[in-house]
């Protein structure tokens, strides 16, 4: 099975607007290092990596986007709508997100700072680091 974790947020719906809350120590599980957001139209595909060392929390805050998860032997599929949900992405899966309408955006909170040697890119790459670890 695919060790990734959907999270629900604290969401707080008012006339006026809605407010949703991303703590760490609370539902995010580590302490916040970056975030980034990502906006894409509809179609596009976007990550289609993977991390050695850096736990993400991918959240919509537009539109819907499905996200592809890869242990290596498995595949999982969630959607995330709306900025109430998240999934979390822990190291040594592969990750893709594919763009459901026009103007999703993507919001990703990490662990760790921007690390290039952190990233895996290469699909048979992945395949390797995983053989690896798992004979460490």
């Amino acid at each position: 099975m695919v060790k990734v974790i959907p999270i629900k947020f604290h969401r707080f719906n008012e006339e006026n607007g809605c407010l949703c809350v991303f703590e760490s120590g609370q539902l995010v599980p580590f302490p916040i290092k970056r975030v980034f957001t990502v906006a894409a139209g509809k179609g596009d595909i976007r990550g289609q990596h993977a991390h050695k060392l850096c736990a993400q929390i991918l959240v919509s805050i537009s539109g819907s986007i499905r996200v592809k998860s890869d242990n290596g032997l498995e595949q999982s599929i969630s959607l995330l709508e709306g900025m109430g949900s998240g999934l979390l992405i822990p190291p040594g899966i592969w990750s893709s997100q594919e763009y459901l309408c026009n103007d999703s955006v993507l919001m990703v909170l990490c662990d760790r700072g921007y690390e290039v040697d952190d990233y895996i890119r290469d699909y048979l790459e992945f395949k390797t680091f995983l053989s690896t670890k798992g004979s460490n």
